[in-house]
């Protein structure tokens, strides 16, 4: 089985605020974010990027794995 990694996401804390993950489909821009976010908010717990792998195909009832990667396409994502 081949792990194919789907985004990017960084995690940020901020106390008072919560906790928040962005998404970002490239390394480099998730990356970009994470250092930015660093220099502006002194009080914010950043992390590096962390790769999503997806592990396993879901298929919600009603829908087919063609139908879903169309989806995925029409939606430029």
């Amino acid at each position: 089985m081949k792990l194919t990694v789907t985004h990017y996401v960084v995690m940020l804390h901020k106390p008072g605020y919560g906790t928040y993950t962005p998404a970002f489909p490239s390394f480099e821009e998730a990356q970009d974010f994470s250092n930015a976010i660093r220099l502006m908010v002194e009080t914010a717990s950043v992390s590096e990027p962390v790769a999503v792998v997806a592990t396993k195909d879901v298929v919600p009832e009603g829908k087919t794995k063609a139908s879903l990667q169309k989806e995925v396409v029409e939606c430029d994502i």
